[in-house]
């Protein structure tokens, strides 16, 4: 049959307990609406509405169980995102971590696809059960026969799909069923994002069930300086989490590449964190480096370009040094 028609029988829905792994009270609700939702085999796109943070990726992940796919096409927002989602299904990690499948299940073979389609790729994209792409390989897909061997679609950060390259994968790939996940079913621009919430987690439940943290802002008031300031208050507020025992790490975000390099310069000279520099004009790889430095330690913090957004997940990337203000953010501490 297929990988996630033979593995299905192996899928638990074990419920977190205390220091017990397993499903949050929004996964289980995710979970169980959406094979409420295959069951009455409905054409248009089920939506789910999970906050950040509330473990949507997993649920994500198990999708494709629960709907006995032959072959999933999961559409991400960014190469960061698709790497994590990447080396998270390959092996498994999360699914075997909150004892959703036993340690000893074999994962499905996961393609990552970091360029357009092209007919040479039928083979590869045939012989995987799931195909990671961004918009635009997703789109190149939609646009050609190989659409067809695609029963499953999943569209990650889904209140980007009233854009005309998101709306058109779905209308391509039609066929296939559809599962549109994101954290807000309004965008800000008050265009529709097409389909049927089957799932909505309220950001009341969320708090309640310990999801989210409190939010410290501290704004910088404006100066001539004001960057330096920032800096300051960064290094400082830093340095006062690593004194109370806090793993956390710094994000300083700005809107522009030469910025960016204006702020290592500054932070260097001005405090004595240990930053690291990246952007979407650096290979990807050289981008995941930088990320594992941080999360081993060698580094305290990035300086990033609008990176490390929606659906990024580095639960320890607590301090955000926003010298360029932007609409939405989603860390606990905020510098401005």
């Amino acid at each position: 049959m297929s990988y996630f028609f033979d593995t299905y029988n192996s899928i638990r829905y074990p419920i977190q307990s205390g220091k017990e792994a397993g499903l949050r009270n929004a996964q289980l609700g995710a979970v169980h609406a959406i094979g409420s939702f295959l069951s009455l085999h409905k054409k248009l796109p089920g939506i789910i509405v999970m906050p950040t943070g509330s473990g949507k990726s997993s649920i994500i992940m198990m999708t494709p169980y629960l709907a006995l796919s032959k072959k999933v096409l999961i559409v991400t927002t960014s190469k960061m995102v698709r790497g994590q989602i990447f080396k998270d299904f390959s092996l498994l990690i999360t699914l075997k971590e909150i004892n959703v499948l036993d340690i000893f299940i074999n994962p499905p073979k996961v393609l990552e696809m970091t360029k357009l389609y092209s007919p040479e790729m039928d083979n590869n994209i045939l012989s995987n059960d799931v195909v990671l792409a961004t918009p635009q390989c997703a789109l190149s897909i939609s646009k050609n026969e190989i659409k067809k061997s695609f029963d499953l679609v999943i569209i990650d950060e889904a209140h980007h799909i009233s854009a005309a390259k998101w709306y058109q994968i779905l209308t391509n790939m039609k066929n296939a069923k559809q599962f549109l996940f994101t954290a807000t079913p309004f965008r800000m621009d008050k265009k529709e994002i097409k389909g049927e919430i089957i799932y909505n987690y309220p950001l009341s439940m969320a708090y309640h069930d310990g999801i989210f943290g409190n939010i410290l802002y501290i704004p910088i008031e404006e100066a001539v300086n004001k960057d330096i300031l920032i800096a300051k208050e960064t290094e400082r507020i830093f340095i006062n989490d690593k004194h109370n025992g806090y793993n956390h790490f710094i994000m300083v975000r700005t809107d522009s590449k030469n910025k960016a390099k204006f702020l290592q310069v500054l932070y260097e000279q001005e405090t004595k964190l240990r930053l690291k520099r990246i952007d979407s004009s650096m290979p990807y790889i050289m981008i995941e480096k930088t990320i594992e430095m941080m999360k081993e330690g060698a580094i305290d913090g990035v300086i990033c370009v609008n990176m490390l957004g929606e659906g990024f997940d580095f639960p320890n990337l607590k301090i955000a040094a926003i010298h360029s203000p932007q609409k939405s953010l989603a860390s606990n501490q905020f510098i401005k």
